[in-house]
Formats: structure tokens, C-alpha cells, sequence
């Protein structure tokens, strides 16, 4: 399964290399895989963390706190920092995102998504190093520190 991943995800990745992407409208709260696959491919030179949750979760209620540290203490320049809700129902989505301080951009993810991915349970999380390649991929909890020590970013195991 994981090499069918892998090779989604180089499919869409050479697919973006191909033309300019679609932008997100600001306001836009729903994102495809192919958009998604953009970002990632737009975020070359930079680690990408894409965290799959939901509003009912309540791992990901507890690990969202950490990934907002996270994202106030990394700079962009280093990390792209992705949200994407398994929420059936918008309304719980909007009431989650309405609640939580998020301080990274949240959108709710397309069953292309959570296919290209693989996501069989929340929360989920998926990180790419600053070259494009998915470097982890893990289902459930996993706390701030350890995701820093992944990265080897500060506060974690390491400089940058």
C-alpha cells in the first residue's frame, strides 16, 4: 500500500511540475488532492507537515495545541504546516476552526484526498523533507517534540 502512495503522490507531483496551479480563492475552506499536491510540490526547500483530523477526535483535539506551538515557533522559511478535516459535516468543521486558535491554514479534505493518502484512521500525519519526499507517514497521536525531532528542527533533536 505504501508503494501505491509513494507513487500517487510522484504521479501528482509530476503532474504539478507540468503548468502553473490553480490558486486556493482566499476564502476557499475545501481542497483536492491535485491542490494539495501543488502545495507540496510548491514548497520545495522547505519541510511539509500535513496533519489529517477531525472536529470529533479526540487525539487531534490534543495534538492541534501542539502544532500551533509548532507553527509560532518555526518560521515558514523552514515549514509548511497543512490541516486538513476527515469532517463529514461542514457545520462542525466551521464550528471546530471557529474555536481553535489555528494559526496554519485548515481546509477540509475531498475523498481524493484522504484516498491519495491513505488516512484509515485520525489523526494522521504525513511529513515531506525540503527535497519533496515523504519522509513519515504515522496514524495517531504523536506530540510536539517528537514531530520536532523528526524534523530535527529547534526545541526538538537538532539545529536545521
Amino acid at each position: 500500500m505504501r508503494i501505491i502512495t509513494c507513487a500517487a503522490v510522484a504521479f501528482f507531483l509530476t503532474l504539478a511540475c507540468l503548468g502553473p496551479a490553480p490558486a486556493l480563492a482566499k476564502n476557499d475552506m475545501a481542497i483536492s488532492a491535485g491542490q494539495l499536491v501543488d502545495r507540496i510540490s510548491q514548497s520545495r526547500g522547505k519541510f511539509v507537515v500535513i496533519n489529517f483530523w477531525a472536529s470529533w477526535c479526540r487525539p487531534c483535539q490534543q495534538e492541534i495545541p501542539e502544532l500551533i506551538t509548532l507553527r509560532r515557533d518555526i518560521p515558514e522559511s523552514d515549514l509548511v504546516l497543512l490541516g486538513i478535516s476527515v469532517d463529514q459535516n461542514p457545520g462542525d468543521f466551521f464550528r471546530f476552526i471557529k474555536q481553535m486558535p489555528f494559526n496554519y491554514p485548515v481546509f477540509v479534505g475531498g475523498a481524493d484526498v484522504a484516498g491519495l493518502f491513505a488516512v484509515g484512521s485520525i489523526p494522521k500525519m504525513v511529513v515531506f523533507n525540503r527535497d519533496g519526499e515523504m519522509i513519515h507517514t504515522s496514524e495517531g497521536y504523536m506530540s510536539g517534540d517528537e514531530l520536532r525531532e523528526l524534523l530535527s528542527l529547534p526545541g526538538g533533536g537538532g539545529g536545521v
